[in-house]
């Protein structure tokens, strides 16, 4: 019983390693390959060519180089069946692959047959030889195949595949082109096949319009333009209604639908070519995702200290490491720029440069800039101007206040200075007021003292003694 694993034909990582490392999955092993059926498809030109023309015996050499060829093509089979198993037979080319091989087999044998056999066995067994013969001309669509994984060879396969993309397409406007046909052509021999003066008037009518499917090969030979004048004329002269049947043909199917045929495949090819870009664009942000985690646990790494953050010296001494040196280059950044960006990193000025901070600036300057990034730096820069203009304008109205403001505070100051000199005056004349105050005090208390200790007298000495008292109040 098999198990669960092989139910659900899973594959282990050994199985895919050793399937990735087979030698038929080389690129030298499939350019060989691609060589062989070149240099095979040339030299089945030359035996063509020389087959009738050579004396007898002359395709002996042709023969063992097809035996050759077709050895080499069975060890190519061979091989991708050791690395692939049955699994080999899913795929429609290895299909296509293994047919050819068992026909080119099957002609080398009826050759050989050809060479051992009487002269009317030989000629009974012509016509498949011929038709083995002609299909291994076909072993040229295997270079289809191979092409698929060369990157120098992307262009001409994105062409094949949308031809291949396109062929359900091209069978729907071949159905119509056909169906087209048929009617042009049923209507040209309507107006000339069974005329007999336009028979007799020209004498080619008969073969190009004396039935259906003469005239639909008449009608192809128009809408492709070989020749279609020679034709279109005699026939317009002799039927003047063919004349429009034939523009009507020129105009639907070649200007018409052969047109829409070329702008489907055009389109398929486009599509498949912006389908080619969007894949490798969602390759390379893988890439580049697993790139930036390797860089971070190499900056996790280099972190001795276990703090997550490095400075300097130690950022400086982490970007020349060869790994770490070479994992940057592969983003366009060099040792050199990186050991000037450390500052730019460094977005709060802290002196050390975190993972988080290193991780976001790579990804911020790597690579050119982009349009929509041009458009972003604009809009910021015209937002920056136009909120310069506003604080330019609102710094302008402040100043103006500010004038008011100081031609207010001058005037303030010369009230205060004149309230300041009135109050110095006020202070001196309270200072006078007191010193004369002191003196008259003086004065009236020495009087009561020397009234308490003088006696009355006579009038005279009374008129004396308050002259001499009047004397000193005055001074």
């Amino acid at each position: 019983m098999p198990t669960v694993f092989e139910g659900f034909n899973a594959e282990f990582k050994d199985a895919f390693i050793k399937r990735r490392n087979h030698i038929a999955a080389t690129g030298k092993f499939n350019t060989l390959i691609i060589f062989l059926i070149f240099l095979n498809t040339i030299i089945i030109g030359f035996e063509v060519d020389n087959e009738n023309t050579g004396p007898s015996g002359s395709l002996s050499g042709y023969l063992v180089l097809e035996v050759l060829f077709a050895g080499g093509f069975l060890l190519e089979m061979l091989a991708r069946l050791h690395r692939d198993g049955w699994d080999y037979f899913d795929d429609s080319w290895n299909v296509f692959d293994y047919s050819l091989v068992v026909l080119s087999i099957a002609d080398i044998v009826m050759s050989i047959a050809k060479n051992d056999s009487p002269a009317g066995d030989a000629t009974s067994q012509n016509s498949g030889m011929q038709l083995a013969q002609s299909l291994r001309v076909f072993r040229l669509l295997r270079v289809v195949r191979s092409i698929k994984g060369l990157k120098i060879l992307s262009g001409l396969w994105l062409i094949i595949q949308g031809l291949l993309e396109s062929m359900r397409t091209v069978f729907w406007v071949g159905c119509a082109v056909l169906v087209l046909t048929y009617t042009f052509a049923v209507s040209l021999c309507t107006f000339t096949a069974h005329d007999t003066e336009q028979i007799a008037a020209w004498h080619l009518t008969a073969t190009y319009t004396g039935s259906v499917p003469r005239a639909m090969l008449t009608i192809v030979q128009v809408f492709t333009f070989d020749s279609w004048s020679d034709v279109a004329r005699p026939l317009m002269d002799v039927s003047p209604y063919s004349g429009p049947i034939i523009l009507c043909c020129i105009v639907i199917l070649a200007f018409g639908t052969l047109n829409i045929l070329v702008g489907v495949m055009v389109l398929q090819v486009s599509t498949l070519a912006q389908d080619s870009k969007e894949t490798s664009t969602k390759v390379l942000e893988r890439t580049e995702t697993v790139l930036m985690q390797s860089i971070m646990e190499e900056f996790l790494k280099g972190d001795k200290k276990g703090t997550g953050e490095l400075e300097f010296k130690e950022f400086k001494k982490l970007i020349r490491t060869s790994s770490l040196s070479s994992k940057m280059l592969l983003l366009g950044i060099r040792s050199e720029e990186a050991e000037s960006l450390f500052d730019l990193l460094d977005a709060d000025k802290s002196g050390t440069l975190t993972a988080v901070e290193f991780i976001e600036g790579l990804q911020k300057i790597k690579g050119s800039a982009k349009g929509m990034d041009v458009v972003q730096l604009i809009c910021f820069a015209q937002k920056q101007c136009i909120r310069a203009t506003r604080f330019v304008e609102r710094i302008k109205a402040l100043n103006y206040r500010t004038d008011e403001i100081q031609m207010r505070l001058n005037s303030v100051v010369t009230g205060l200075a004149v309230e300041l000199h009135g109050r110095q005056e006020g202070e001196h004349r309270d200072e006078v007021t007191k010193r004369e105050a002191v003196q008259r005090e003086g004065v009236i208390a020495k009087l009561d003292r020397n009234r308490m200790h003088q006696y009355p007298t006579n009038v005279k000495q009374d008129d004396e003694s308050e002259q001499a008292i009047d004397d000193e109040s005055v001074f």
